[in-house]
């Protein structure tokens, strides 16, 4: 009789091994090669982007247009947040069209197949879109800097500029495009790049945890991004301040003016307000468009 038909099985079950967590690299790869998110939800979070950005860095905003048209330096509230109403319609429609037209970009560079990016793509997708955005958002900005330079309200300022017809509204619109274009590029673009390489590269130490790689990114493509976008502002603020023309006529009559009266240096006049500004937004706006996204729409597998 073969006794080993009679043998008990074992008290202690030797269980299958574990399937290897996945590694940080594994992650990464996985985390580029998602799908787009769609329209709606871009638009949406690029709102929520916009409206943080002006109510948190408005006083920014003003300082660096008041040094750039020679205005008075002030700390008074009611100064720094002048225009801030319009500044934040402004800002959320601006970003959230960045968000919008960055994302059917990348939708018609792969044909909607779910590939990773290579990185011109995504640099080239993030000035695509805020060139765009920028045209849609210059009337906007317009209004803003008349407020911030006459004060007045919301209301009586839009009609004023108008009546002024397109050669009013669209004042600046280049100036504009060229600034956003660049800036976009840089937190929907150069941004992500970066911080994806940090945390490959130094996975140890500077890119151990997503904030201190979005830390080291911001801080490396924000003062690039604002260095290069800066003198297409300044023209840009100085045209939109002088509606009437009076000093101000196109972009080179007012880059040869404002070069001559005081030096090269004048185009980046108010760098340092910006400088400060866009390297918050470049780490906010990837925290929020990481982390925020998320919680707020699931994706299906995690529903």
């Amino acid at each position: 009789m073969d006794c080993s038909s009679q043998m008990p099985s074992p008290l202690i079950q030797i269980a299958p091994p574990l399937p290897a967590a996945p590694s940080k690299s594994n992650k990464l790869r996985a985390s580029m090669a998602a799908p787009e998110p769609s329209p709606l939800i871009t638009m949406v979070m690029g709102a929520i982007c916009g409206t943080a950005d002006t109510t948190l860095l408005q006083s920014t905003n003003y300082l660096k247009c008041a040094k750039q048209q020679g205005l008075p330096f002030t700390l008074r509230p009611s100064v720094l947040y002048r225009g801030y109403v319009v500044n934040t319609m402004s800002n959320s429609v601006c970003v959230m069209s960045q968000f919008l037209f960055n994302g059917l970009a990348r939708r018609a560079i792969t044909f909607g197949e779910t590939r990773p990016l290579t990185n011109m793509e995504k640099v080239g997708c993030g000035v695509f879109a805020g060139a765009l955005a920028g045209i849609v958002c210059s009337p906007m900005e317009l209004v803003m800097i008349q407020q911030q330079r006459f004060g007045g309200g919301l209301i009586p300022t839009a009609l004023a500029m108008c009546k002024g017809g397109p050669s009013v509204l669209m004042r600046g619109t280049l100036g504009m495009s060229a600034r956003e274009g660049i800036y976009a590029g840089g937190f929907l673009g150069l941004m992500p790049v970066v911080r994806e390489r940090v945390q490959h590269d130094f996975p140890d130490t500077l890119g151990k945890s997503a904030d201190t790689a979005r830390l080291t990114a911001a801080v490396t493509t924000g003062p690039l991004c604002t260095f290069l976008s800066h003198p297409p502002d300044t023209l840009k603020t100085l045209m939109q301040g002088d509606v009437g023309r009076h000093k101000y006529e196109g972009y080179m009559q007012t880059a040869k003016l404002r070069v001559g009266e005081a030096g090269l240096k004048e185009l980046w006049s108010g760098m340092s307000w910006r400088l400060g500004r866009q390297a918050c937004c470049v780490f906010l706006f990837d925290k929020i468009n990481s982390d925020l996204t998320p919680l707020l729409f699931p994706p299906p597998h995690a529903a």
